[in-house]
């Protein structure tokens, strides 16, 4: 277990990630009004106005390992899950990943409303670049574990939430890759299926697959993760043990409750 930032003479050999000053910055309503725009082609726009989503972020991940993020809403965690599965790309340092990716950062992203959970589950398997044959090999696999046997050949628009869900851990956990990514996609499923998705978490990392874990329940994030890294504005507070960083996390959000209350 490594529980220390990464640093330009530390052991980064055998990661699978390794992010160095990583930063991202967006410019606030840039597009939003036609005359701004305008402005801006003529030379007359005045300073746009940014947001710094991530400053200096620095850590490293390793095969078999659970790496879990926490933070409150806007602290940075969705958009170093987004760099990592290359939707975005950073303003500033770099990322750089050894192996492919499994990104699970929405229920149901990705998903076609028109096709069936069969149809989206063969073409999510084809983007992730999987061959035909091993995808057909899977299928069967994935309706099973989605529990979606009687619905798989139903359009998704016609699922609920937890059978969107559903179907995105089941592609998830039955089609390979070396890293893992699971934003928040544990919210709407109930509580047998979720101890079911947690097992298997725990069963891709000890398979020697590095597993990114954001939740905003800290139970789920102590049992499962190796270290955690800690978010604040954009900004690493902490990087180290799981238990340790997300007891000191709770201690800082109950800080600031009892501050707010107070006010």
């Amino acid at each position: 277990m490594r529980s220390e930032h990464v640093n330009d003479s530390g052991d980064t050999a055998e990661a699978t990630v390794v992010a160095r000053e990583l930063g991202k910055t967006y410019r606030l309503g840039e597009l939003v009004r036609l005359e701004r725009t305008l402005k801006r082609v003529l030379g007359r726009a005045g300073a746009v106005e940014t947001f710094e989503a991530l400053h200096e972020v620095t850590f490293a991940t390793y095969p078999g390992e659970c790496f879990g993020i926490v933070g409150t809403n806007g602290s940075g965690k969705s958009t170093v899950m987004q760099v990592l599965a290359g939707i975005t790309a950073p303003t500033t340092g770099s990322m750089t990943v050894r192996g492919s990716v499994l990104p699970l950062l929405a229920v149901g992203a990705g998903f076609h409303g028109e096709l069936t959970g069969r149809e989206n589950s063969f073409l999510y398997g084809t983007i992730l670049g999987l061959q035909r044959k091993v995808i057909n090999q899977r299928l069967d696999a994935i309706a099973e574990f989605a529990e979606l046997e009687r619905h798989f050949d139903t359009p998704v628009k016609r699922y609920s939430s937890g059978m969107s869900s559903r179907l995105c851990f089941a592609i998830a956990m039955l089609f390979p890759a070396d890293i893992y990514c699971f934003d928040e996609v544990l919210a709407v499923v109930d509580g047998e299926f979720r101890d079911r998705c947690l097992n298997e978490i725990r069963s891709l990392s000890s398979g020697g697959s590095t597993v990114f874990f954001v939740s905003h329940d800290l139970t789920q994030v102590t049992a499962l993760c190796d270290r955690v890294m800690w978010l604040d504005h954009g900004r690493i507070r902490e990087v180290g043990p799981g238990p340790q960083v997300v007891e000191r996390y709770a201690e800082e959000l109950t800080r600031r409750e009892f501050a707010d209350s107070t006010v």
